[in-house]
């Protein structure tokens, strides 16, 4: 069986499994979670919404529609949803990770800046959290944490874009004093 073929017969029964247990919120969120993951937003976001009238106050449900909607590029709606999800649950990394990349999106560096910085009280190892801080450090104008910030998501193994590195390169080429010899 092929990855596609094995991921078609996981939706097929889970679509069974909600089918069966439609008062089920666990069914429709493992449902929705797996529809997002093969692209078929739509209805990933249908089943989401249903396991969230079934339990409002479930914040797994509320980041996966969260992302969702990032990937629709509803940036506002994904900001709202993961807001939400961080509210119920403030350990959950992934709201506030999506939260930031929906501020990001949004062009709102500070309300990002601080969405990663919370990222890194969860886990201070979290490649994506150093660099996406970094991104909004700079776009504030704190250039030496943004640098900072950049080696350590490096150094765990991120792979940053080339403009940022470019970006932070020319930064550094207008704030270096030079000497004139006379």
């Amino acid at each position: 069986m092929t990855r596609g073929e094995d991921r078609r017969a996981k939706v097929t029964r889970l679509r069974e499994l909600a089918a069966a247990q439609p008062d089920s919120a666990a069914a429709h969120l493992r449902l929705g979670t797996t529809l997002a993951r093969t692209g078929a937003l739509g209805e990933a976001e249908r089943e989401l919404r249903r396991a969230l009238e079934l339990v409002p106050e479930m914040p797994e449900a509320l980041v996966n529609l969260g992302g969702v909607m990032l990937s629709r590029w509803d940036f506002r709606s994904c900001v709202e949803v993961n807001r939400q999800a961080g509210e119920r649950q403030p350990t959950l990394t992934l709201a506030h990770y999506n939260q930031g990349l929906g501020h990001l999106y949004l062009g709102e560096a500070a309300e990002m800046t601080a969405c990663f910085r919370r990222v890194l009280e969860l886990e201070p190892r979290n490649a994506g959290g150093h660099y996406y801080l970094a991104l909004g450090l700079h776009a504030l104008g704190e250039l030496e944490p943004a640098r900072t910030h950049l080696a350590i998501a490096m150094e765990l193994g991120f792979k940053p874009e080339p403009e940022f590195l470019r970006a932070l390169e020319k930064t550094a080429e207008t704030t270096v004093p030079t000497l004139e010899i006379g």
